[in-house]
């Protein structure tokens, strides 16, 4: 055990499958449900912290249940730019590597493929791919592996993300607003492609999925990048779609929506999103009593725990109050909460405030099923 930190006693009448359900469920909870995000630096730091290559060994000792995710490994032809660079799906390039002072990685869109398009005619000229070039038996085998013990995340549906994956962010908001017709033919493609892909997936793995993203970064520091409206009408019919064939499937569908987003809540909650990702209530101002109050019945709500101020910056016992607050709002009620960082825990956080995190999330959120007030 690492110097100076005493494992919490994780024992309870729920395991971490039974309590991350629950928690999505809105059903009593013995404790309350966590997961971690992270980057690469800060797990390498956990990982060094408990003398440990095991990463389960980590969990275990802080105690969090977690959400298991699986991929879609590509078999398809191998992919290459115009210039002859290997590429990803639709030409887009590998990201940049950028090295931070913290010693950490970011990385950094490069040259987008449909950059310098400006007519429909030109989206006629390109390759589309075929949605049924991935691996999808190997993906039912590896979330088979993880089901007992886990709840369970597969797939990946974002029209907005695939528009700026391909046009570069500046691009897809001009063309939003300067040529509308250019973005709606974009959109058709890609999510033909991602409802047929996720179509074969769901197929593939029926019954062994728990949760699939429905997902996009609608919110900016201060408020949407373009307004309710045109979210409305140029996103969320397809999300419509998407999160109609995750319900066939009995798939519950997660929204990660960073930022100011909380004007399409009401929207997200009559399109069916059962989980609401990550509550980055700094950036806007989002009141979490009002959050919970208006839409506690509807949503889960995953992440809380602020990540711009707080656990990067802040002492240990800042964090432990940040995540007693969070707990006594957000899962007021006993449960409808997964606590976790509101986005990735970034390089150069003290590890002593992730210590803090989790053992004030066990020591705070401990109930015992039944005991509802």
């Amino acid at each position: 055990m690492t110097p100076g930190y005493e494992q919490p006693d994780v024992s309870g009448s729920m395991t971490a499958r039974e309590r991350v359900l629950a928690a999505i469920n809105h059903e009593p909870c013995d404790r309350v449900a966590t997961d971690i995000w992270l980057t690469a630096e800060v797990r390498q730091d956990l990982l060094r912290r408990f003398d440990t290559e095991d990463w389960t060994v980590v969990l275990e000792a802080l105690g969090i249940d977690g959400m298991a995710g699986v991929g879609m490994a590509y078999t398809g032809p191998e992919r290459r730019t115009a210039d002859g660079e290997p590429c990803g799906l639709w030409g887009i390039r590998p990201a940049r590597e950028i090295r931070l002072p913290t010693g950490g990685v970011y990385y950094e869109a490069q040259e987008p493929p449909l950059k310098h398009v400006t007519e429909v005619a030109e989206l006629d000229d390109r390759d589309w791919e075929n949605p049924s070039d991935y691996d999808f038996a190997g993906a039912a085998d590896a979330l088979r592996e993880l089901h007992d013990r886990q709840v369970t995340v597969a797939g990946y549906m974002a029209p907005f993300v695939d528009l700026w994956d391909l046009y570069g962010l500046e691009s897809a908001l001009l063309n939003l607003a300067l040529r509308p017709e250019l973005v709606a033919a974009t959109i058709e493609r890609t999510m033909a492609y991602r409802l047929e892909q996720h179509r074969l997936l769901f197929e593939a793995c029926r019954g062994l999925i728990d949760v699939c993203h429905v997902t996009d970064d609608f919110g900016g520091q201060n408020g949407l990048l373009m307004g309710r409206a045109t979210v409305n009408r140029v996103f969320f019919p397809w999300y419509r779609q998407a999160i109609g064939l995750c319900h066939r499937y009995g798939i519950k569908v997660m929204h990660h929506d960073d930022g100011g987003m909380d004007s399409l809540i009401p929207d997200l909650i009559e399109l069916g999103v059962a989980i609401l990702n990550p509550i980055q209530y700094k950036c806007w101002q989002l009141d979490l009593t009002t959050l919970k109050r208006e839409y506690g019945k509807d949503l889960c709500f995953h992440g809380s725990v602020e990540n711009q101020e707080i656990i990067p910056y802040g002492t240990p016992e800042q964090v432990r109050a940040e995540v007693r607050k969070n707990i006594e709002i957000l899962a007021s009620d006993r449960t409808g909460l997964i606590l976790a960082p509101c986005h990735n825990i970034q390089s150069g956080t003290p590890v002593e405030n992730v210590l803090a995190l989790y053992d004030e999330a066990r020591q705070r959120g401990s109930w015992g099923v039944g005991r509802l007030p």
